[in-house]
């Protein structure tokens, strides 16, 4: 998606901004197409009430297989008061007003942000990371309090905010807007998402909107460029240099231990669906820790995806994985083990015949590696160093 232009977006009064926010929701008509194939679906997903500048390809890559559906939560109208707002933590002196680039225009945010809400997957981590505790966030997968995974539950403290679109993963962002404009934010953060120029400005109509990262495709940053914008955003830049510094060190310190790695080819891959796996692209957090090892992604995984985060291969044509390393992300999915196994070319894979074929099947590990986040890559390190230098000599 291009940018939606250069645009500074200027804090309003709440009262005003509940004006327009309300004026921009004309636009929901009943649709009659009642379901839209998903990316990471074999089937259909009811879509009711979806404008027609939603029905995008959507992502399959946030989480092959992911997200039991449960029941929708009534949308209530603008207007009630959300929860107290956690105290975030002290911004640099004198760090605004500021003017945040990113991928859609500019921002303007006057002054320290108390009331934030996050509506990409995983962009409560690096705000709990700076001390930025949000008052809403956006359920991704797994079933933790306020969707809130282990590795950041101390930054989370006693803060308790709304978990919006719980149990609702399809790998398509799917914003509720009056449910964002109830919680009156005085700041709304989508880093990791993508949106519609139109889902753009519905949301800076509730409050100003900082996009994902500058200079990289949706989905396509790499984790210490969230968190440097996160950084940007709130003031907070030294602090971000610094969280990201440390994880820098563990990623050197496993290069200098296992010098092995170096130059090694290595393809991430997931079962997306029987007969289909998606490779992971460069792009991708997934490979990017293998090359924050020393690792590389083959050339040709790279073109197949383009810029987006991955790719699919058939099996038919799983020679393509055939690498030095083949890691498999199967801990949200351990039961797809057995399929892979069995499918025609998988046993012929030199690869496979040299024991170089991993499976990362521990649920919390894989979860922090999907994640890619500067709270959830300490945690996830060592664990994927043990596995690949058990195999690679």
């Amino acid at each position: 998606m291009g940018a939606v232009g250069a645009r500074k977006a200027t804090f309003l009064s709440c009262g005003a901004r509940k004006v327009a926010f309300l004026a921009t929701c004309a636009w929901r008509e009943p649709r009659t197409v009642t379901g839209v194939l998903r990316r990471g679906y074999p089937h259909a997903v009811p879509d009711p009430l979806l404008h027609p500048d939603l029905l995008r390809i959507s992502r399959r890559g946030l989480l092959t297989g992911a997200g039991a559906l449960c029941a929708l939560g009534v949308l209530t109208a603008c207007g009630a008061t959300g929860p107290a707002p956690a105290a975030p933590g002290a911004a640099a002196s004198g760090a605004f007003p500021l003017t945040v680039e990113h991928l859609y225009g500019k921002t303007t945010i006057p002054a320290e942000p108390v009331r934030v809400v996050t509506v990409g997957y995983s962009d409560q981590d690096p705000l709990l990371a700076l001390g930025v505790r949000p008052v809403g966030v956006t359920d991704w997968y797994g079933d933790h309090p306020y969707a809130t995974w282990p590795w950041a539950q101390d930054e989370l403290g006693d803060a308790k905010p709304v978990v919006m679109n719980k149990g609702e993963f399809t790998g398509t962002p799917n914003y509720k807007f009056e449910e964002i404009a109830k919680l009156e934010p005085d700041l709304i953060v989508g880093y990791y998402t993508q949106m519609s120029p139109s889902e753009y400005e519905k949301l800076t109509a509730i409050a100003p909107t900082v996009g994902p990262p500058p200079g990289f495709p949706e989905w396509g940053a790499p984790w210490g460029e969230y968190t440097r914008h996160a950084g940007r955003t709130f003031g907070k830049l030294p602090r971000a240099e610094e969280l990201i510094a440390g994880i820098d060190k563990q990623l050197a310190d496993a290069r200098a231990a296992h010098p092995e790695f170096a130059g090694k080819s290595v393809v991430v891959a997931e079962r997306s669906e029987p007969g289909i796996t998606f490779a992971r692209s460069p792009n991708d957090q997934r490979s990017q820790l293998l090359t924050g090892l020393g690792f590389v992604v083959p050339d040709e995984i790279k073109q197949l995806s383009g810029d987006k985060d991955g790719a699919e291969v058939s099996d038919e044509q799983m020679g393509l994985l055939d690498r030095d390393v083949l890691l498999w992300n199967t801990g949200f999915s351990p039961e797809v083990r057995p399929e892979i196994e069995r499918a025609p070319l998988y046993s012929g894979l030199n690869v496979v015949k040299a024991g170089r074929s991993v499976f990362i099947e521990d649920p919390l590990v894989s979860a922090a590696w999907t994640w890619g986040t500067v709270l959830s890559l300490p945690s996830v390190i060592d664990a994927i160093v043990a596995q690949v230098a058990a195999v690679v000599k």
